[in-house]
Order: structure tokens, then C-alpha cells, then sequence
């Protein structure tokens, strides 16, 4: 683009069927520390294990989860951490930035989307458990009609592995559904953000 401007807007135009259920887990269905600690898991799952630029939760959360794990299997566990997370972070519109890590976001006990998601993922990664973050977009009204116009909202949760994928939306404290539609998949938000590129060129700061 040579000539000057001052607006960009991207359009993309996609038609999404999600059928989403998620089961409750039975016994059978949850591996055990010893499986997830074994060299096989660690080989399978080595992208969701280590800890992300953004996801590294920080000493001081690094010393409580121990507790919040304590006496449970690796399900129990993660919901443990969603529930401890629940009582201890606040949604906040604006503030946090793309850049911001879990432990700043830990340290504000504030974040958007994003934020309580690395946060998840980070205290999920520290006791063993493989986790991912999930990039996509939420469906804000389900009462719209078919072919009813909404505003959707870009969004991010996480998937975490106890012997089968699972999913956790931190913001609405609830597994994603149906009206969650997923774009990517990755490490943390860098590997997945949902608009990406290269500026270059003179003229003023974007």
C-alpha cells in the first residue's frame, strides 16, 4: 500500500458450524500423575508443558498451587485452579495490553480474556499438566435469530489434557460451548493473535 491512508479495515467472511459437547469425566477417562509425569507424555505433549513468554505465573503462584493441587487427581486439579483463580482475579476492560504476562497480571489481580487464560495455563503447566491457548471468538447473545446481525467479540480460553482435551473459559467460569468459535490453537497469545503483520514505512506511530 504506496499510497497514503489512514484507515484499515479487514473483512473476512466465513460460515461456522461448531457442535461442541462437552462429557463429564469418569474415572476411567482421567490419567494419573504418574502417566503425565512419564516420558512418553512428556515427549507427546513438550509444546504444552514448558512454560510460555506469557504464561510463567510467577513465585508467588508458583508457592500456592502446590496447595490448591494437594490430595486431588489431575482433573480435580485443574478445577481446583479455575476456582482459586475465581476468587482471586477480576475481569478489567483495558487493563492489561498484548504484552502483559501472567505474573503481571497475577501482580494487579486484574486482566482481560487473555490474561486470566495465560494465568490458567501457566499454574496448570506447574504442576505437570499440558496446557494451550485457545484464540477465537465468542458468540455474545444466544437468542439471536439465523441470520440475525450481532457484534461478535474476539476471545480467548484454554484446553488443558488429563487423558482426554478439555476446555475452560476463565472469564465465564464455564467450559466453552457451542457459542465458542475456535481460530487457533498455541503456546500462549503470541503464537495466535488474532491480527497480525508488518508495518513499514515513514509517518506517525500506529
Amino acid at each position: 500500500m504506496q499510497m497514503p491512508h489512514e484507515h484499515l479495515e479487514v473483512v473476512s467472511n466465513i460460515t461456522v458450524e461448531v457442535h461442541r459437547a462437552e462429557k463429564i469425566p469418569s474415572e476411567a477417562d482421567i490419567v494419573g500423575w504418574d502417566v503425565l509425569a512419564s516420558p512418553d507424555t512428556l515427549n507427546t505433549f513438550s509444546d504444552w508443558l514448558p512454560q510460555s513468554r506469557l504464561s510463567g505465573p510467577g513465585e508467588e503462584v508458583l508457592g500456592i498451587i502446590p496447595e490448591v493441587v494437594a490430595g486431588k487427581n489431575p482433573h480435580e486439579a485443574a478445577m481446583a485452579i479455575f476456582a482459586w483463580m475465581r476468587g482471586e482475579m477480576t475481569y478489567m476492560s483495558g487493563s492489561t495490553g498484548v504484552t502483559t504476562n501472567a505474573e503481571e497480571a497475577w501482580g494487579q489481580r486484574q486482566g482481560v480474556c487473555q490474561d486470566l487464560a495465560h494465568l490458567a495455563i501457566g499454574a496448570l503447566r506447574s504442576c505437570g499438566i499440558p496446557a494451550r491457548y485457545v484464540s477465537g471468538y465468542l458468540h455474545p447473545r444466544s437468542s439471536a435469530g439465523i441470520g440475525e446481525t450481532v457484534a461478535g467479540q474476539s476471545h480467548a480460553w484454554l484446553e488443558w489434557w488429563d487423558g482426554e482435551w478439555r476446555s475452560w473459559d476463565p472469564t465465564n467460569h464455564k467450559p466453552a460451548g457451542d457459542f465458542h468459535v475456535t481460530v487457533a490453537r498455541g503456546r500462549d497469545y503470541r503464537d495466535v493473535s488474532p491480527l497480525k503483520g508488518i508495518l513499514s514505512g515513514g509517518g506517525g506511530s500506529a
